[in-house]
């Protein structure tokens, strides 16, 4: 007996849980952000990337779209959304504002999921409170370091979870997900290297962290994908 499900009964699992109701409750909790938050993620992101007109950036497990309606603010970017929930989608695209943005339906963290796009089609990929729902983190991660164009960035923004932060139907996921809850600051850095990235910076979310709404504490990692030695001289 395997220690968890399959990935494939995992997923199906996952997508059934993601009804209409369902979808609703994470909108209302975490869908949206009033002004106050819009502008404390917006300054830890400027702190911690730089997003330039022109960048194709891709946000994975975009969900209802909260990091997309952020994203779309910023000047001139070509934005795609990965989502594998219907439902989210759904209400993503029913959204003001983002009528510009691509949408994508599927997950993103197993070696069949590289097809969704081709290599070095991204200069950026962001995810928001993705990494503890990923069954194979691993697999994500060099999904994007392909997807991503040498010297371009992974952004991870997770929360400090503990096992405690999963309850009712969502608590069976606990020993299913590795990134579920954990403490330390150096996991997903430590995989993100293993997928052949070199780690920019890992901190905490301060402007975002100071917000009275923000319940779990949340942290960005920043990955680059490196460049050739022929790479890095062009770009001088």
């Amino acid at each position: 007996m395997s220690w968890r499900v399959s990935q494939d009964a995992h997923r199906a699992r996952s997508l059934r849980k993601y009804d209409a109701a369902e979808v609703e409750g994470y909108e209302s909790l975490v869908g949206s952000l009033s002004p106050e938050d819009e502008a404390a993620h917006r300054s830890d992101l400027e702190r911690i990337v730089a997003l330039r007109p022109g960048m194709a950036v891709l946000d994975a497990g975009a969900g209802t779209g909260t990091l997309c309606a952020l994203l779309a603010k910023c000047e001139g970017l070509a934005l795609t959304a990965l989502e594998p929930a219907p439902a989210m989608l759904a209400k993503l695209r029913g959204k003001a504002g983002l009528e510009g943005v691509r949408t994508v339906e599927g997950f993103c963290d197993a070696a069949g999921d590289r097809g969704h796009f081709g290599e070095a089609e991204f200069d950026v990929v962001l995810s928001r409170q993705l990494g503890n729902v990923l069954f194979d983190p691993l697999a994500a991660f060099r999904n994007w370091h392909h997807w991503l164009v040498p010297g371009g960035s992974a952004v991870v923004i997770d929360g400090t979870y503990g096992r405690d932060s999963w309850s009712g139907k969502w608590e069976e996921e606990i020993d299913a997900l590795p990134l579920s809850a954990h403490q330390s600051l150096a996991l997903v850095p430590y995989l993100l290297e293993q997928a052949g990235f070199e780690i920019e910076s890992v901190g905490p979310m301060t402007a975002v962290n100071a917000r009275p709404s923000t319940r779990t504490p949340r942290y960005a990692a920043v990955a680059r994908k490196p460049r050739s030695a022929a790479e890095e001289g062009r770009s001088r």
